[in-house]
Parts: C-alpha cells; structure tokens; sequence
C-alpha cells in the first residue's frame, strides 16, 4: 500500500498498468489497492489518459487537499509555523520572533496558539490533520530521540513538549533537528529532487547540517550526525557552548559575527557598542559595501569552506545547499565558501559537487517538519487496514481510529 500510495503522490496522476509496471505488483493486487484508497478519498479517478493500443486508461489522481499537515520550526530566536496540503503548498503561517532558547514554556503556548490558528483559517478539525512535525536547532536527545538536548537548550531539560502536543493535536507529531529538516525539505520539494547524495548546511545562532545519503535523511547510530558546527577547527580557539573549545560554531554562528564586527569597530574607535546594539541583517546588508562587515562575512565563508571541503572528502556528496541568516551576504559569503572549499578538499570532490544556496530560505524548516509529517503517514507500519462498519475494508493514514 505505502508504494502504491506515495507513488501516486510523487506522479500526481498515473494509470493502473503504469503503477503494475513501475512496483512489479499484479494487476489484481493494484487495482484492490486503488479501490481502497479511491473510497478513502486521498485519490480520484481523472479522466483518460493516453492510449498504448486498445481503450485507454483511466488516471488515478493523488488528492492533495484532501489532508494538511503542520509544521513547526522553533529557532533560537523565532518560531515559524505553517500549514501546508500534500503537494507542498503552505497554505497558512504565523511567526513570532522571541528567546525561544531560554522560554520553554512561553514556546510552547505560542505553538498551541499557532496551531489553533492556522487551523481556524481552513476550518480544519484533528481528523482532517495527517501529522505535525517540529524542527528545533539542537541536537536531539532522550531513547526515543524526543527529547532536546540540553547541552544546547539546558532550559528545556527532559520537557515533553511533543507528548503534549501529542495529546493536543490528537495527531502523530515527529521531532527532528532544523539542519536535517532542510536537508528533508530541499529533497522532497526544492533544489534536492533527484539527488542521491546532498548536505544543507543551516547557519544561525548555531551551525548544523542535515545529511542525505542514497536518497534517505542520514541520523547516525545515536542522532548526532551532521553536526558540522561542533567539529574542531581550532583546538585552542574559543569555548563552544556545547563546552568543547575551537568548534566551528564559534567562529561563524551568528553570536561570534556579531562579537567579532563589535570588536572591530571597538577598535576603529567605537567604543560604546555592544553586541545588542547590532544585528546579523545589518551585517549581511552591509557586505560588500562596509569594509568591516565585508572581511568578517568572508573570513567566515573561508572557514565555513573549510569545514565544507572535510565534509566533501568525508562524504562526497554532489550538492551542498547553504540556508540560515547569513546567507544573505550573497557571493561575499559564497566566495569565499567555494575558493576554500576547492583549495582543501580532494580536487575531484571539489569539481563535481555544487555548492549554492538553498532555495527554499526562510520556510525551509518548517517545510521539512511538515513534510515529516507526509513521510512518516505513508510508511507501512503508518498504514492499517480497518474494517468499516457497513463491512467494507478502509485504509488508516498516521494512527488507528483516524479515518480517511
């Protein structure tokens, strides 16, 4: 059922004898499948289509109004959240931007609230939801990895906010780190599709990236992979918040950019300005133009192409995506990042891996959380088969009683 289905989705419309020869299943066998998910109504029939020789086939077409999903990114300064149909469309958003590191419980009644709204603009009941995902910028924690890691957010220790939201929503909700939820989201709907093998690189507050390998999100045995932005680049440089020293976070997070463009202007004779009184908008803006902003946005990119090159040597990967605040510098970032990048990394990675930005930007987590959502909805242990009480077989999307 769950080929069946999430090909379909992938195609829009495809016909019965395309879905036997693409899955290798019987005639039979598919066209049981599509009578099912035709009652459940997540495909229609859609006219004809074009004929081999003999009458021609009627299309099955995937419904992708027919369920929302949700997605949530919690950011350390922001939370972003969207309603979006199956094809990737957001359909409605609300943001706010806080200290969402140090204000758990204030975060969490604000995505209550979102929820709700986002909601209320289509109408929608529980029923009508296949899932919500959350994407937050720490790495994951707790056995079933649903917990935060306090390490980076030490406020939100062992809180279960997703068991709440759980109980909520009275929907599957899925927790995963920002970086891999680009990384997810470029792949499913933006520069990814297609792609084997690619890496987004998330650069905020902190510096992550999210990691697909043979087409699938890569975690690492304990959910830590991808954290390119506590990889040591200097082992005597500055302390890291997650307390290592010399971390690459440390010299290109946005916190360091600011300290390091106050410190220059401290020295030009600036001495009253402190790292509040300026903003990473106002640096990215400024490249090019200010000359200060300019070396300090490039020294970044060269040691973000550094990290970049161990990545490319490592990993191999043919695209690497860069998302986050700073890259707003444009090819002052990008420059730099791309001649660092080629002269450290073995010459044939270099040459055959893209590098460029994410085209996806600012919604690009919380399209990943909702597209966790879809991802998850359509794996067979999500799938169950429920008898009607008129006696007929249905089809369950997400978890048993919810049906479609």
């Amino acid at each position: 059922m769950s080929r069946v289905l999430k090909l379909i989705h992938g195609a829009g419309s495809i016909s019965r004898a395309a879905i036997v020869r693409q899955t290798g299943l019987s005639a039979t066998t598919v066209s049981a499948l599509a009578n099912v998910l035709l009652r459940s109504g997540m495909i229609s029939e859609a006219g004809e289509g074009k004929s081999r020789g003999g009458r021609p086939p009627i299309l099955l077409q995937f419904e992708y109004e027919h369920r929302h999903v949700l997605g949530i990114d919690i950011g350390a300064s922001h939370i972003n959240s969207i309603l979006m149909d199956l094809k990737g469309i957001i359909v409605s958003q609300e943001t706010a931007r806080f200290d969402s590191i140090g204000q758990p419980h204030r975060t969490i009644g604000l995505v209550h609230q979102h929820i709700r709204s986002l909601m209320a603009t289509r109408s929608l009941t529980p029923a009508e939801i296949l899932g919500m995902g959350v994407g937050v910028a720490a790495p994951l924690d707790g056995e079933k990895l649903d917990r935060v890691s306090d390490l980076i957010m030490p406020a939100w220790h062992d809180l279960d906010f997703i068991g709440d939201l759980r109980e909520a929503l009275q929907n599957p909700v899925y927790l995963d780190n920002d970086a891999n939820l680009g990384a997810i989201a470029e792949k499913w709907w933006g520069s990814g599709r297609g792609v084997a093998n690619l890496a987004y690189i998330k650069l905020g507050t902190g510096v992550g990236s999210g990691l697909i390998i043979n087409h699938e999100i890569y975690r690492g045995f304990g959910g830590t992979a991808g954290e390119i932005g506590h990889t040591t680049i200097n082992a005597d440089g500055p302390l890291c918040r997650c307390g290592n020293r010399g971390c690459m976070e440390s010299y290109v997070g946005i916190p360091a950019i600011l300290a390091e463009v106050v410190r220059r202007r401290r020295a030009q004779g600036n001495e009253d300005l402190k790292p509040q009184g300026i903003r990473i908008e106002d640096i990215v803006s400024a490249a090019g133009l200010d000359p200060i902003c300019t070396e300090v946005v490039r020294t970044a990119g060269t040691q973000l192409g550094i990290a970049i090159a161990n990545l490319l040597n490592l990993f191999n990967p043919e695209l690497v995506l860069l998302g986050g605040d700073l890259v707003g510098a444009g090819d002052v970032l990008m420059d730099a990042v791309r001649e660092a990048a080629a002269e450290r990394a073995i010459s044939k990675a270099s040459r055959e891996a893209t590098i460029t930005l994410s085209g996806l930007r600012d919604d690009v987590v919380a399209i990943g959380a909702a597209t966790l959502a879809i991802h998850n909805a359509f794996q067979p242990s999500r799938i169950v088969w429920t008898l009607h009480p008129q006696g007929r077989k249905e089809v369950v999307l997400g978890t048993e009683g919810q049906l479609l």
